[in-house]
């Protein structure tokens, strides 16, 4: 009799912690966040916005034409220098910020490892009060299911607290890199616009025949114009493949944000099954759009 009732407490016992606390289903986030700490290729198209105008300054001709145009450039590259300091700690701390969240979320980041051992042996038989070895070893078990439970409670309240803590701050954060990552795209447009012209004002000048001792013959001018196209195809295949990358950096910031305001939004309810399938979505998108920029 005494027995079961020390059991019925026990499962009391369980039974009011696992409906109080619950268990945090935290898989989602953990995998959003690892994911989202990639920033898919955020660094790398701000390193080539960054060399956009000593690039441009190198196949811009000496000419006096040009002078404007050089100006122009001169002060973009003093800028962008000056910018990239700033361009990459906001990538840094962004990265920071989910590897943490990635951490805290973790599966084994609030183990009890070896102390949960430990917990059999916190009480002692005592056969003078009817408390037995089987009890002993029965407290124990519960005595482990009640902590794991505790913890993962206690998990799931510090990954709530650090977005709410910080979430707001995240997410300002993340819509600068998105307009800093639409200004890439802009910015290496117009040096794919730059590269083209130049490109088409060489070819015209040097299909121009001339006379007296400076003529060309055909077959000179040919060499020219094929040795310059192949030169400015390597070059546009590069520009192409940048303005691919800020495209595929500006739609994977753009998934990072919409899950981490899912994330902000239901703090509250982290194990909801909407919640879970959205960043499930999100995690997988972020991946296409990884694969996609290691293609390039």
């Amino acid at each position: 009799m005494h027995r079961a009732k020390r059991f019925a407490l026990l499962f009391a016992l369980f039974a009011i912690v696992s409906t109080s606390m619950g268990c945090a289903n935290l898989g989602a986030v953990r995998s959003f966040a690892a994911t989202s700490s990639q920033l898919t290729g955020y660094r790398e198209v701000t390193e080539r916005y960054v060399g956009s105008a000593d690039r441009q300054l190198a196949n811009l001709p000496a000419g006096k034409l040009y002078d404007p145009a050089r100006k122009e450039l001169q002060v973009l590259k003093q800028s962008s220098e000056q910018q990239k300091d700033s361009l990459l700690k906001l990538h840094d701390t962004a990265t920071g910020y989910m590897s943490a969240l990635a951490e805290l979320a973790g599966e084994d980041a609030y183990s009890l490892n070896a102390d949960i051992d430990k917990v059999s042996g916190a009480i002692t038989a005592a056969p003078e009060l009817g408390i037995g070895a089987e009890d002993v070893a029965a407290y124990g078990k519960i005595a482990k299911l009640v902590s794991s439970w505790a913890l993962a409670a206690k998990q799931a309240r510090d990954v709530k607290a650090m977005l709410k803590t910080y979430g707001d701050d995240m997410d300002r954060l993340l819509g600068a890199m998105q307009r800093a990552a639409r200004s890439y795209e802009g910015v290496l447009q117009q040096e794919k616009a730059s590269a083209d012209s130049i490109q088409m004002l060489r070819l015209t000048v040097w299909k121009q025949p001339k006379s007296g001792d400076g003529l060309l013959d055909e077959a000179r001018r040919d060499a020219i114009v094929a040795m310059s196209n192949n030169s400015y195809a390597g070059i546009a295949e590069q520009q192409a493949k940048a303005l691919q990358a800020a495209a595929a950096a500006s739609q994977g910031l753009a998934q990072v944000r919409s899950g981490h305001a899912a994330m902000l939004k239901d703090a509250d309810r982290l194990k909801s099954k909407q919640l879970q399938a959205l960043l499930k979505q999100a995690v997988a998108d972020m991946k296409t759009v990884r694969a996609q920029l290691d293609a390039l």
